[in-house]
């Protein structure tokens, strides 16, 4: 299998790395799930170098690194193999937000702590080890996750399902929170995003705004049919003038095209999901793990799950019961209910309860104190 000569390879370069020392105060902010720095490694790189501004941080993007024209992922690669090998060797902090499958084959350091902190947050659809069927995958992500120190999480009701879909044990997951959840309790912070969206929309300032955010299906058929199904222009249509309809797609279905109209834009490419948050009157979702942050607004969430039967990646808890908003499957639906903006409180506690136990701007400062133990 050609994946696991590759990480086979990263293992090996790892081992003649491993002669250089762990330098105390390195700190290597490694994004395998792109988030342009603007997620849980971000806030912490910020609570990292206000701790101590001599600490050396080493910043690498995946996505950065394999894009762009033939040259630069030549050199891309060479650094993937040879540069971040060597910062991930010789770092006392190794933070990722996503499945780093060479970590399986690489010779770790007792003296460097390897921080997970996952890209989604809570734990609404499985994910994982509990939907992975590829063998080799499977594989790498069990060793390799067995030399992680620290994972991150939002409460203690979903450890057990970290520790299944990421093969950690409960002894490493910490249900103290997520950097990132700061920035719903700190109200700088939000008037920021909002003015950061506006000067980049400055046509939508007076408008209504309807995020619509899904999450990837299996195949590009069922992707494209996904957009097919939303039909962005006949729903701005049937809003009406005060309404705008921003789509912005997993990074998953890159590739795929939004088909932008007038008061209708493609905002996948926006650099900060957060700000599509603040902004937004209402989300409209599916089963993507974005709602559990945005719950936290107090806003409309309408779920628009059309293909709920034929849904196949499985919840950790009911979807009917526990969604925390109504449950539309076709256009006329979907109207209605955004045109209503109803907010279920029972039901939106209900789905917070699943996913949270803290509710401030102290997530940075709990995980601080962790890894300074």
């Amino acid at each position: 299998n050609i994946k696991k000569i590759g990480y086979q390879i990263y293992g090996c370069i790892s081992r003649l790395f491993r002669i250089c020392p762990v330098k105390k105060e390195k700190v290597v902010f490694f994004m395998v799930h792109n988030s342009k720095f603007k997620s849980n490694l971000g806030y912490m790189y910020q609570a990292m170098k206000k701790e101590n501004p001599n600490r050396k941080f080493v910043i690498v993007s995946k996505a950065d690194l394999f894009s762009g024209g033939k040259l630069k992922k030549i050199k891309g690669a060479l650094y993937f193999y040879f540069g971040l090998n060597y910062h991930l060797a010789t770092a006392e902090y190794v933070f990722l937000n996503d499945n780093f499958l060479p970590l399986s084959c690489m010779h770790v350091s007792k003296k460097t702590k390897i921080v997970q902190m996952w890209h989604g947050i809570g734990a609404w659809k499985r994910f994982g080890l509990t939907t992975e069927e590829d063998p080799v995958t499977r594989d790498a992500v069990e060793k390799g996750n067995k030399k992680v120190t620290h994972l991150f999480v939002s409460a203690k009701r979903i450890v057990p399902f970290y520790e299944e879909a990421m093969g950690i044990s409960k002894e490493k997951i910490y249900p103290v929170g997520l950097p990132v959840l700061d920035f719903y309790f700190r109200e700088d912070l939000r008037t920021q995003a909002r003015e950061r969206f506006y000067e980049s929309y400055p046509m939508l300032r007076e408008k209504k705004i309807l995020l619509y955010t899904p999450t990837f299906r299996a195949t590009k058929e069922e992707n494209d049919q996904l957009l097919k199904r939303f039909q962005a222009d006949k729903l701005k249509k049937a809003l009406g003038e005060e309404w705008a309809v921003l789509v912005r797609l997993h990074p998953a279905m890159k590739g795929q095209f939004v088909e932008a109209g007038e008061d209708c834009y493609d905002a996948s490419g926006y650099a900060d999901v957060k700000d599509l948050y603040e902004v937004a009157d209402v989300l409209v979702n599916d089963y993507s793990s974005t709602m559990v942050e945005y719950a936290l607004l107090d806003k409309p969430i309408v779920l628009f799950s059309y293909d709920l039967e034929k849904y196949d990646r499985g919840f950790y808890a009911d979807y009917v019961k526990n969604s925390p908003g109504p449950i539309v499957t076709d256009l006329e639906q979907l109207v209605d209910a955004v045109k209503k903006q109803e907010i279920d409180e029972e039901a939106r506690e209900r789905f917070l309860q699943l996913h949270y136990d803290y509710y401030d701007a102290n997530n940075t400062k709990r995980v601080m104190d962790i890894l300074n133990q």
